[in-house]
């Protein structure tokens, strides 16, 4: 269940409020929080990992993961170097990590 994030119209200040989905106002709505006007904006979480999956395919230097990280070959700049989606997952596992 998510939090949506929202700007306060007089201070412009980032407010982040719980929806449920069925109920989220629209990006640009205008609602009350707290007592304040606030306007919801759009925001997103970046998967670097996952666009550079999806462009370049596996293997791909990971730029998002610890460098020299235990379980992953590295390149020349202590970048991990991810072999398949398996391998993704068990590191991800084996260092308590999770995609947001």
């Amino acid at each position: 269940m998510p939090n949506y994030l929202f700007k306060e119209l007089k201070s412009e200040e980032s407010v982040e409020a719980f929806y449920h989905y069925e109920d989220a106002p629209s990006i640009g709505d205008v609602v009350y929080i707290d007592g304040k006007e606030c306007k919801r904006v759009a925001s997103f979480v970046l998967d670097t990992a996952g666009i550079s999956r999806k462009t370049h395919q596996y293997p791909y230097f990971s730029r998002v993961l610890p460098r020299n990280i235990r379980g992953c070959e590295c390149n020349d700049k202590g970048q991990p170097i991810i072999k398949s989606q398996a391998h993704e997952r068990n590191v991800a596992a084996e260092h308590d990590m999770a995609k947001e």
